[in-house]
Parts: structure tokens; C-alpha cells; sequence
């Protein structure tokens, strides 16, 4: 992940700046924006919003984050409701991650920029890093991670509710076009095998385990559930990585007058 977190943050200055990070996750992208708050003189301050901020996770972050932890601010809000911003008080806005849980597309999608373009300063920067979906198998080291997304999606359909829906880089230009914002840089990063994919399927299975037992079925599925998530587990755990999908950063403005 260094080389896209190098192209998102090349060229912005991250002195004496109030960053919204929406949504927070696991904390990733927040190390990095942390990091260089800390190399730039350490004047800055990053706002870390999620939906969903168990003290467990909180723990998790800043622990991830370490001494960079003094520079966030960790709430538990929505990104479509950020009601205790003001308007026109963020220099920039980091979407890592995010856009692929708006659903259903596009209103959900288009919330989100119009409420990311009222927080942000006339010429504040949106940086949106977001994955292109694995839509097939034709390669075979897709497998662990089409199978993953898709289990996911079934769990969730299971729950009433849905899990990713990925705009594609055109779509999402075509929205950010329309409610004011500029792309002044954009890159679209290969897929590769993710070396980390322990981590990240240690935290997808105690995720998807979780919301098995929200579903109000009977024990025998939510048994056969489980069965599938250990068996996806162990199919990357047995194929040594996981394969990340394609990624893509757009770098935009807000247009000053729009």
C-alpha cells in the first residue's frame, strides 16, 4: 500500500490542517495520513469518523497508529449526517475504502459527496482511493477473494442488508462533476498479491462470524454459514496470499464557486 498512499498524499500540504478521515476502518490509511502530519511539523489534526467504533476497535487503532495517535480524533458518526462539522471548516477530506459500502447506488453515493462537499473549504481536496471489483474467475489466484466477496455479500443479503456495491472510476467522475468537484490527478494501481493476508483475513472472518449470529435464522444455517467463512479462510490461508483487486485514487477539489 506505500506506493498509493505516496501518490495520495504527493504534493499536499498537511501543516496546520484539519483532515476529515471517513470512515476510519481498521486505521490503514489513517497510519499513513498520520505519518506525514507527524513529518510536516505535527500541526495538523485528523478527524477519524466511522458508523461502527467499538472500544475494541478503538484499542486496535490506535495501537496500529502508535506515537501518530495524538494527531486523530476518534468518533463514532455517520458520513452522511455530520452534523457536529461545520460547513466549510475541513482542508481536506480522505475516502479510503468507502465508497464501495454506499449503497444502493447512486443515492447513497451522491449523499455522502454532497455532505463532504459542505464540510470542505472552497478549494479543500477529496482523495478517494477505491477498489475495482473481481468480476470474474479467469485468473485463478482471483479466487480467494472473489469467494470472500461474494460469501459477504450473501451473509449481509441473509441480514436484510446489503454489503459493497463498487462504482466504477467513470461513475464516480461523473458524480463528483456534478455536485462541484475538480479531478486534478488520478491513477489506477495493478492488482497483486497482499502478503498481509492473515491480518486481513483474521479480521474478515471474526467480521463475517459476528453477523452470522445476527441473522435471524435457525442454528442449523447459521452453522452451514460459518462452515463456508472457515472454509474461504482456509482456501487463502492454503494459497499463501490474497489478491488484491485493481485500486484507483482520484485527487480532487471543490470548486470555489460553484
Amino acid at each position: 500500500m506505500g506506493k498509493i498512499h505516496d501518490f495520495v498524499l504527493d504534493g499536499l500540504d498537511l501543516r496546520n490542517k484539519v483532515i476529515l478521515d471517513a470512515a476510519v476502518g481498521a486505521g490503514v490509511s489513517t497510519y499513513f495520513w498520520a505519518k506525514a502530519v507527524h513529518e510536516q511539523g505535527g500541526t495538523s489534526k485528523i478527524i477519524c469518523v466511522d458508523n461502527d467504533l467499538p472500544q475494541i476497535w478503538i484499542d486496535r487503532i490506535k495501537k496500529r497508529l502508535g506515537e501518530y495517535s495524538r494527531y486523530i480524533e476518534l468518533r463514532e458518526a455517520d458520513i452522511f449526517d455530520l452534523h457536529f462539522i461545520k460547513d466549510e471548516s475541513i482542508d481536506i477530506v480522505n475516502c479510503d475504502d468507502t465508497i464501495v459500502f454506499l449503497n444502493p447506488r447512486p443515492l447513497k453515493l451522491l449523499t455522502a459527496l454532497k455532505e463532504f462537499k459542505r464540510v470542505l473549504k472552497p478549494g479543500g481536496h477529496l482523495i478517494i482511493t477505491s477498489e475495482i471489483p473481481v468480476e470474474s474467475l479467469e485468473n485463478p489466484d482471483n479466487e480467494g477473494q472473489w469467494r470472500r466477496w461474494n460469501l459477504s455479500k450473501a451473509i449481509y443479503d441473509l441480514k436484510g442488508e446489503t454489503w459493497s456495491s463498487e462504482p466504477l472510476p467513470e461513475e464516480l467522475k461523473f458524480a463528483l462533476d456534478i455536485l462541484g468537484f475538480d479531478v486534478y490527478a488520478e491513477k489506477v494501481f495493478p492488482s497483486a498479491k497482499n502478503s498481509r493476508h492473515k491480518e486481513v483475513m483474521d479480521e474478515w472472518r471474526e467480521l463475517m462470524l459476528k453477523d452470522i449470529e445476527e441473522i435471524p435464522w435457525d442454528n442449523e444455517l447459521k452453522g452451514a454459514l460459518n462452515k463456508a467463512v472457515n472454509r474461504v479462510y482456509d482456501k487463502v490461508m492454503s494459497d499463501g496470499f490474497l489478491m488484491n483487486p485493481s485500486i484507483y485514487v482520484l485527487k480532487c477539489k471543490k470548486r470555489k464557486t460553484t
